[in-house]
């Protein structure tokens, strides 16, 4: 109220641990004081939340609520310019600052990210060559907020367009067969590569996660493509309400495709959360059933891959026979039959491929991020790797992940009394474990390691020591799994990240108390952003080294088994 109609002052944005801590903030107030510059803390402004609440839905962090608030403030102010101070990795502020940035595109802006080498010099020279540019400020029209045009699975029952669905892991064949089968026009991406991972670099900060640079360059290799109709076609990606950053990727590809002028190109949205039995609905009454009895037969077709590929005689049959029936399994379910026949007949195939377990070799646990620990690419083939090292490795199925977010949504319909929705879920998940009890059969006796898959509650509570379970997500599924993997005589622990994952961070600090409780259990962690990392193979190396020395020991207490 103070500031004259010719007046200006620097807002300072941010999370409240990095704008309003003096250690942190290099105590750039103060230096802006100097500079002759009021310097207003964002919490001092009359902050709209509500109404940004309303437009920005999908911004499910509250600070980030109050910091596009800020913005939107800001730009409506002739008076008033951002000074926004983040810190090195912070996740959220990678899609915030996206917002942001459009809300005030019409203003020149300030971001300073803070590390423990942020020097007092470099943030003074940054500031006074911010305040000189402001002294020849343009006036531009404000920014409008438009909500960015995504469609549900619903809305695209009505617009009939071909859906493309970027790779996460072999699972997503399946499922695009069963909305072909369900009248959507389906197609799984194939798996990203290099040029993938090129073009999502160029359209990122470099900020985001791995696998929403990954998603982005898939989509954006796709649209860019001779064959693409832009006219008949729409992406996919599943979205999610929090804390993990996942749920900002389709907002995040939707101002992709704007910025490069597909706005005529619809991302088409499924929430996990709680319109997951509208979405559901709208593919048919046979949708679930069909993505579900595919996501089971490629978990055990990946069971017996891993556990028959590092004992084959003949390299690459292995891999031969779970390309033939993965594909197998998607043309019958386009076609609605039933999948038994081809896990008997995948079964069999398996079980006919010539091997030598002559040679005991260590049982290495994976633990992770679901993107990253699924696709191959995204993680440079650490599996390929392990095995080419001698060893054998076991993954959690992407069941564990399906039966998680049923669990949550339970738990929520339970705390919010939505009992006609419980009621709904609890029906689901009777219905998918009797599928999956069904379609195990034709595997009992042939897979050696967790035959059946471990229930929600179960992986969670043995999680409980290290992580509440209020804190959603994957860590505690990690946490709960490393557990089990420990319980069952595990020779070692891959936790596998983004670089920068929020709960993987949190995962990765808490596998030190694991590893202590469980006689120190080889552990490392590996963290993957598509550099090539020159001692990550070294690393890998020494961890298979410390992995065979603990199964020996093991076998030797158990006289050689």
């Amino acid at each position: 109220e103070d500031l004259g109609e010719d007046d200006m002052a620097l807002v300072i944005v941010g999370r409240s641990y990095n704008s309003c801590d003096r250690g942190v903030n290099l105590n750039i107030p103060d230096k802006l004081k100097e500079l002759g510059v009021l310097a207003i803390p964002m919490d001092m402004l009359p902050l709209d939340v509500v109404e940004i609440a309303e437009e920005y839905a999908h911004m499910y962090w509250r600070s980030g609520q109050k910091i596009i608030a800020a913005a939107r403030l800001i730009g409506r102010d002739k008076r008033l310019f951002p000074l926004y101070i983040t810190n090195f990795g912070c996740g959220p502020d990678a899609f915030i600052l996206k917002h942001f940035e459009k809300e005030l595109s019409h203003k020149p802006q300030l971001t300073i990210e803070i590390d423990e080498h942020s020097a007092d010099a470099g943030v003074i020279t940054r500031c006074e060559a911010y305040l000189d540019s402001l002294k020849n400020v343009r006036k531009a029209a404000a920014y409008v907020h438009k909500p960015p045009v995504t469609l549900s699975l619903t809305d695209n029952a009505k617009t009939k367009r071909k859906v493309f669905i970027p790779y996460m892991d072999d699972h997503i064949y399946p499922m695009a067969a069963a909305m072909y089968a369900c009248g959507v026009d389906a197609e799984a991406l194939p798996m990203p590569d290099k040029e993938s991972l090129d073009i999502g670099r160029k359209l990122t900060s470099g900020k985001e996660c791995y696998p929403a640079i990954l998603t982005t360059g898939d989509i954006v290799k796709k649209a860019n493509s001779k064959d693409f109709d832009r006219n008949r076609s729409a992406f996919f990606m599943a979205t999610a309400y929090g804390p993990c950053r996942f749920g900002q990727y389709n907002r995040f590809h939707r101002m992709v495709l704007d910025d490069i002028g597909f706005k005529d190109v619809p991302v088409i949205t499924l929430d996990q959360d709680k319109d997951y039995q509208a979405n559901m609905a709208s593919l048919g009454t046979d949708f679930k059933k069909l993505a579900w009895r595919g996501i089971l037969l490629v978990d055990y077709l990946q069971r017996m891959l891993r556990e028959t590929r590092p004992y084959e005689i003949d390299k690459g049959q292995s891999n031969a026979v779970y390309k033939h029936f993965v594909q197998m399994g998607a043309d019958w379910t386009k076609e609605r039959k039933d999948l038994l026949r081809v896990a008997q007949k995948g079964r069999d195939a398996f079980l006919n491929i010539p091997i030598d377990r002559s040679v005991q070799k260590p049982l290495i646990g994976i633990i992770g991020e679901v993107y990253v620990r699924s696709c191959a690419y995204s993680n440079s083939f650490v599996v390929d790797r392990i095995e080419e090292l001698g060893g054998e490795v076991i993954l959690p199925p992407f069941e564990e992940w399906i039966n998680y977010i049923g669990y949550c949504r339970r738990e929520d319909c339970v705390r919010e009394r939505r009992w006609g929705a419980y009621f709904k879920e609890l029906l689901t998940d009777f219905i998918q474990r009797w599928q999956a009890f069904r379609r195990a059969r034709p595997f009992r006796g042939h897979i050696r390691h967790f035959y059946r898959e471990s229930p929600s509650r179960d992986v969670i509570q043995k999680g409980k020591k290290y992580l509440h379970p209020s804190f959603r997500g994957e860590a505690i599924l990690s946490m709960g799994r490393a557990v089990e993997y420990a319980e069952h005589g595990i020779d070692g622990i891959i936790n596998m990240v983004p670089f920068h994952c929020m709960p993987g961070t949190v995962v990765n600090a808490l596998l030190e108390s694991l590893q202590k409780d469980h006689g120190g259990i080889p552990i490392i962690k590996m963290a993957f952003d598509g550099q090539e990392e020159t001692n990550e193979q070294t690393r890998l190396e020494a961890f298979m080294y410390q992995a065979q020395q603990r199964m020996e020991s093991r076998m030797g207490a158990n006289g050689g088994h």
